[in-house]
C-alpha cells in the first residue's frame, strides 16, 4: 500500500512539473543560436496552449512556422521542425531559466530564450 502511495505521489509530481514547465513557457520570446550558420541565429517564438497541447509559432530568417506542435516527455517540451531540414528542438526548465537546444546536422546547437523588452508608449 505505501508503494501505491508513492507511486501516486511522483505521478502527481511529475504531472505538475509538466504542467509548471507549460506555463514557464507561454507567451513571446526571442531565441538566439550563436552557433548557427548567419542568417538562422535569431527567431521569436510565441508559444501557447491549444487544446491542452503546447502550439509554437516560429519566425525569423525565412522560417515562419504556424501552430507547431510540441509533446511534453520527461519534464522536457520537444518537437520535429522543418527549417529546410529536420531539427529535434527541446526546451526544458533549469533552476528556473527557460533553456533549449536544436539537433541538427550540424550537431546539437545551444538556444538561448530571452523574454522580448516591453516598448514603452
Amino acid at each position: 500500500m505505501l508503494a501505491g502511495v508513492c507511486l501516486l505521489c511522483l505521478s502527481a509530481v511529475k504531472a505538475n512539473a509538466a504542467d509548471d514547465l507549460k506555463s514557464k513557457v507561454k507567451g513571446k520570446w526571442e531565441i538566439t543560436i550563436p552557433d548557427a550558420p548567419s542568417g538562422y541565429q535569431n527567431y521569436t517564438l510565441d508559444i501557447r496552449e491549444k487544446d491542452k497541447t503546447i502550439v509554437v509559432d516560429v519566425k525569423g530568417g525565412d522560417i515562419n512556422i504556424k501552430e507547431q506542435k510540441f509533446t511534453e516527455k520527461d519534464g522536457k517540451l520537444s518537437a520535429n521542425l522543418y527549417v529546410g531540414e529536420y531539427v529535434k528542438v527541446v526546451i526544458w526548465d533549469d533552476k528556473g531559466v527557460i533553456k533549449g537546444s536544436a539537433d541538427t546536422s550540424m550537431g546539437k546547437l545551444s538556444c538561448n530564450f530571452k523574454r522580448p523588452e516591453k516598448k514603452a508608449k
